[in-house]
């Protein structure tokens, strides 16, 4: 076990970036928001994300405790950026991070994957187990969808689409039978498997949320 040289938290001896005060383990020299903050939204941004996620998953595998990965879709998109001007775009987002901020736990990190296509959020959380995720998930749609957004024009109400995963917690007997397999495996299969249960609720529709098969 390490600890940031920054701000003293505990981190596994292979983490890039501590996720409390976001200095790199590495560079320190560099400024604790370099690199790993989305610009648009000011929330982290996917390199801060993937390298999180590798980390809390080697935490979950190495302690035997659950880890979900949340991958949040903004529906219709294609249609609000026919219609609104980039800026208001840019402020949806802005105030979609804040919401999604404000219904999360304080132990849960949300960050902003891409703005190519449909803009996708990721919410990691640690000690969730599938059901857990379910629950966060719907919790998210349901905040958004209540919510009036004041930055969008004729888009005041929207909704999105989530897409879950999650590591069980392992049996000791597969453990010690060596079937864990390859740490590094779990960032992006974990990931992946998010995305694949995005699309495979959104096939059936909008504002859903549908829970991957990935398991550990």
């Amino acid at each position: 076990m390490a600890f940031c040289w920054y701000c003293n938290s505990e981190l596994l001896d292979t983490s890039q970036y501590c996720p409390t005060c976001g200095h790199s383990q590495s560079d320190r020299s560099s400024s604790p928001l370099f690199g790993v903050v989305d610009p648009t939204t000011g929330i982290w941004n996917s390199k801060f994300i993937n390298a999180l996620v590798g980390q809390e998953a080697n935490r979950a595998v190495r302690y035997h405790r659950p880890l979900s990965l949340l991958v949040i879709e903004l529906d219709h998109a294609e249609h609000m950026h026919k219609e609104l001007e980039q800026i208001q775009v840019e402020g949806l987002l802005r105030e979609m991070s804040e919401r999604l901020g404000h219904a999360i736990r304080d132990t849960d990190t949300v960050g902003f994957l891409d703005a190519d296509g449909p803009p996708h959020f990721a919410i990691v959380l640690p000690e969730t187990d599938e059901q857990g995720a379910t629950l966060a998930a719907d919790k998210i749609r349901r905040s958004i969808a209540s919510h009036d957004f004041s930055t969008t024009g004729s888009w005041r109400r929207i909704t999105v689409s989530c897409g879950a995963a999650t590591i069980a917690v392992q049996a000791r007997s597969d453990l010690e039978a060596g079937l864990i397999g390859n740490k590094r495996e779990y960032t992006g299969n974990l990931l992946r498997e998010a995305y694949q249960a995005l699309e495979t609720g959104r096939s059936a529709g909008t504002n859903r949320t549908s829970v991957g098969a990935y398991r550990s």
